[in-house]
């Protein structure tokens, strides 16, 4: 019964954050809000998250959203555009700007993959996103070169075969989300001179203190296993 649940919670989830997403993608400028906004929904675990974390963590976070939005399109819409009309009309190539608009376009694919998760995690300006998204990616360079691919392989897709992008509205930012927290995890383990296993630790009893200011940890969960 609780496998079929599960089934059933990934599969809803699976559509209405891809919906989430292809719309705001569609309308380009929420996409980068929505998408901070499903960071933040999928740092829970799928029996605790909310739809309503989305709005919530955008809501929370509106005003480094704004300058952040604007900076993403600047250096990742317009390069993508210049690559498209390139490929579209070869014969009117500027290999300059398509030089500078790939440089720009990896640029901002560092900090789709970064951005939302420094500012789901920490309160910053966009000065301070800027530096903590590059060091975010040496919190973990293999996780974050794979975080990169995806998104790379995403802006393939969109300049080179679009319709099948929609396909991918899930299962890359959740990959991405959890990879990224991966890395997060690390370097805040670092800066406070604990081990990532102690501070896993720490944040799963955090998690289960109830609005009594008591822990419930593994008895209270295997209790509500054996309820279900």
């Amino acid at each position: 019964m609780k496998t079929f649940r599960l089934i059933g919670d990934y599969a809803f989830e699976f559509f209405v954050v891809t919906l989430l997403l292809a719309l705001s993608a569609v309308l380009i400028i929420p996409f980068v809000p929505v998408l901070t906004g499903v960071t933040g929904y999928f740092k829970t675990d799928i029996n605790s998250r909310r739809f309503k974390d989305i709005f919530t963590t955008i809501g929370k976070n509106r005003k480094i959203l704004i300058f952040y939005t604007l900076f993403q399109l600047i250096i990742i819409v317009f390069p993508v555009l210049n690559i498209y009309f390139f490929n579209t009309h070869p014969a009117n190539t500027n290999y300059f700007v398509l030089a500078v608009s790939c440089i720009a376009l990896f640029v901002g694919v560092i900090y789709l993959v970064t951005g939302p998760t420094v500012i789901v995690n920490m309160r910053v300006n966009l000065r301070q996103l800027l530096y903590n998204g590059i060091m975010l990616v040496f919190g973990g360079p293999v996780r974050s070169l794979i975080a990169i691919a995806c998104v790379a392989g995403v802006v393939a897709l969109i300049i080179f075969y679009p319709y099948v992008v929609p396909l991918t509205l899930y299962a890359v930012p959740f990959l991405i989300s959890k990879l990224m927290a991966e890395n997060f995890i690390k370097l805040k383990a670092k800066a406070l001179n604990t081990s990532v296993f102690e501070l896993k630790k720490q944040q799963t009893q955090d998690d289960y203190i109830d609005e009594y200011g008591e822990i419930n940890g593994a008895e209270a969960l295997e209790k509500n296993d054996e309820e279900i």
